[in-house]
C-alpha cells in the first residue's frame, strides 16, 4: 500500500473521529449544558429578583421603624413606674374642689399583669356642667395615662341667687358617674421613670413644658372650655319659681315715683325699686317719673320679655301737684 493511501485513510479516519466528536457535542453534550445554563440563569434571575424583594422590603421596614421611633420619641402619655392610689386620689381632689356638690370617689379593684398594672376608681358627683367639662378634660389630656369608661350624664335645673348683683340665676347642674382607670408599672420601656419621677409630678397638661418631653401645641388638643352648654335648653319648658319671692311685675301695680324710686303695690305691701334691682325673672331698666311708667326686661324661660307698668290718670296727676314755683319774668 502506498504512502498516499495511508495519508488518505488516516486523514478518513481523522475527519470521521472529528466528526462524530463534533455531532456527539453538537446533538448529545450541547443541549445538556445549554439546559444547564439555561436553568443557572433562571435561578440566578430569580435571586436577583428576590434580592430586589428583600431590599425594598427592607427600605419600607426602615420607613415604618422611623416612623414608629418617631411616633415614640413624640409621646406625650406618661405610664409612671409607681403610683399610688393617694396620688390619683388627691389629684381629683384637687380638680373638684369649686364646682362641685357632691363629689364622691369609691376605690373599685387593683390589677396587676406583667405588662402594666393599673387602679380602677368609681367616681359619681353632681356639679356645674363647666366644671365637670374641665375635670373631664383634665384627665384625658393629662400626661399620666388615665382611661375614662362608662360615662354617664343626666341635668336638673338649680335656682340660686347671685350674692353681687342680687339677682337670681338659674344653674344647669349635671349629674354624672363614670369608672376612672389609672395606669402605671409599664413593662420595659413604657415607664418613664427616668425622664419623670411619676406620681403628681407627670400629671401635667400635654400642652405644658416638661424636660425631655414633646409638648404638644394648644390647637391640637380639644377645646379647653366648652363651646356650648349642650344641657341647657335655649327655651325652657317651665318658667323657673319665684324661689327668693322677688316682685312679680305681672301681679304689682305702679302707685308712684319718687325721683328714681318707683313705688310698686305687691302682695298688699308697698315696695320701692330703681333701675338695675331684680325682680322676678329679670331686672328693671327704666323708671320715668314724668310719664308715670317703669320698664323691667324678663327672661321668661328663654324667651325676652318687657313689662311696662304705667301709674292710673289720677294717680299720676296727684304726682305733679304741689307747690308751684314761678321763675322770674327776666325783662
Amino acid at each position: 500500500m502506498s504512502n498516499l493511501v495511508q495519508n488518505l485513510i488516516i486523514l478518513c479516519f481523522c475527519w470521521a473521529v472529528a466528526t462524530a466528536s463534533g455531532v456527539y457535542v453538537t446533538f448529545f453534550d450541547q443541549p445538556g449544558e445549554m439546559e444547564r445554563l439555561d436553568n443557572a440563569e433562571k435561578v440566578a434571575r430569580m435571586k436577583q429578583v428576590e434580592l430586589s424583594s428583600l431590599m425594598a422590603e427592607m427600605e419600607d421596614s426602615a420607613g415604618m421603624a422611623g416612623n414608629l421611633v418617631n411616633r415614640w420619641n413624640a409621646r406625650y402619655k406618661i405610664v409612671p413606674q409607681a403610683l399610688a392610689s393617694e396620688e390619683v386620689i388627691r389629684y381629683l381632689n384637687e380638680l373638684t374642689q369649686t364646682g362641685f356638690q357632691p363629689f364622691d370617689i369609691s376605690f373599685d379593684e387593683h390589677e396587676e399583669s406583667p405588662d402594666f398594672s393599673k387602679y380602677v376608681f368609681d367616681i359619681t358627683g353632681k356639679g356645674e356642667f363647666s366644671s365637670v367639662y374641665n375635670l373631664i378634660w383634665s384627665l384625658e389630656n393629662s400626661r399620666i395615662l388615665y382611661l375614662i369608661q362608662d360615662l354617664e350624664m343626666n341635668h336638673f335645673d338649680l335656682i340660686t341667687m347671685d350674692a353681687e348683683t342680687q339677682r337670681q340665676k338659674m344653674n344647669v347642674v349635671v349629674e354624672f358617674s363614670f369608672t376612672l382607670e389609672a395606669f402605671y408599672g409599664g413593662i420595659a420601656g413604657l415607664s418613664a421613670h427616668d425622664e419623670l419621677q411619676g406620681g403628681l409630678e407627670s400629671a401635667l397638661n400635654a400642652s405644658d413644658p416638661v424636660a425631655g418631653w414633646p409638648v404638644v401645641p394648644i390647637d391640637v388638643l380639644p377645646a379647653r372650655y366648652a363651646v356650648m352648654n349642650p344641657f341647657h335648653p335655649l327655651i325652657l319648658e317651665k318658667i323657673p319659681p319665684n324661689t327668693f319671692n322677688l316682685v312679680n311685675l305681672e301681679k304689682a301695680s305702679l302707685n308712684m315715683i319718687v325721683g328714681t324710686q318707683a313705688i310698686l303695690e305687691w302682695e298688699d305691701e308697698l315696695i320701692s325699686i330703681g333701675v338695675g334691682d331684680p325682680v322676678y325673672l329679670g331686672q328693671v331698666i327704666s323708671v320715668d317719673p314724668r310719664h308715670g311708667t317703669m320698664i323691667a326686661r324678663l327672661n321668661k324661660g328663654g324667651i325676652m320679655d318687657e313689662v311696662v307698668l304705667t301709674m292710673e290718670r289720677e294717680d299720676l296727676y296727684k304726682q305733679a301737684q304741689g307747690q308751684v314755683q314761678l321763675s322770674p319774668n327776666q325783662q
